[in-house]
C-alpha cells in the first residue's frame, strides 16, 4: 500500500487480527488490511492500539 506503512505487532481494534494495521505515512489515518476498518486521527485511538511484545 502506497503512503502507508504497516505497525509491527499492532493488534486491529475491530477484528484483533495482528499485523494488519497500517498508519497513512502523515499519521492522519489507521487502517486495516483484514478487515477494512479506517479511522481518521484520533490520539485516543492511536494510543490505545495494542502493540504485543517478544
Amino acid at each position: 500500500m502506497k503512503g502507508y506503512k504497516f505497525i509491527a505487532g499492532a493488534v486491529c481494534p475491530a477484528c484483533g487480527d495482528i499485523d494488519s494495521i497500517v498508519l497513512k505515512n502523515d499519521d492522519s489515518e489507521v487502517r486495516c488490511v483484514s478487515c477494512k476498518f479506517t479511522k481518521t486521527k484520533d490520539e485516543e485511538l492511536i494510543q490505545s492500539i495494542k502493540i504485543l511484545n517478544d
